[in-house]
């Protein structure tokens, strides 16, 4: 081909046969950008994902910690009760074995 001349089929048929493997070329280029989206769009979630997990961890060992301060709270408090009524019980007792004795 010429430059200003006239073409001819071989010239027009090479050409056709260029722009066809441009038109491939440029098809695979969009689907290897489609793909590289793809992997960003799901390094993002992975990572999104990280931290959703990394903080649900710190919440649960939170209220695991608290529950735990909870329990022993509800463990003294349960002892002091023991030790009241236990208490309680032996005056009762005291007083009654007084009130039998005096009768």
């Amino acid at each position: 081909m010429t430059l200003f001349g006239t073409a001819t089929l071989a010239d027009l048929n090479k050409l056709h046969n260029t722009l066809d493997e441009l038109k491939d070329k440029n098809s695979d280029v969009v689907h290897s950008l489609s793909n590289q989206v793809t992997v960003k769009k799901l390094d993002i979630v992975m990572e999104i994902n990280s931290q959703a997990i990394a903080n649900f961890t710190t919440v649960i060992k939170d209220n695991v910690v608290h529950s735990h301060e909870k329990f022993q709270n509800i463990t003294k408090d349960i002892a002091w009760l023991h030790f009241t009524v236990q208490g309680q019980s032996a005056l009762f007792t005291a007083v009654r074995r007084n009130s039998l004795y005096r009768s």
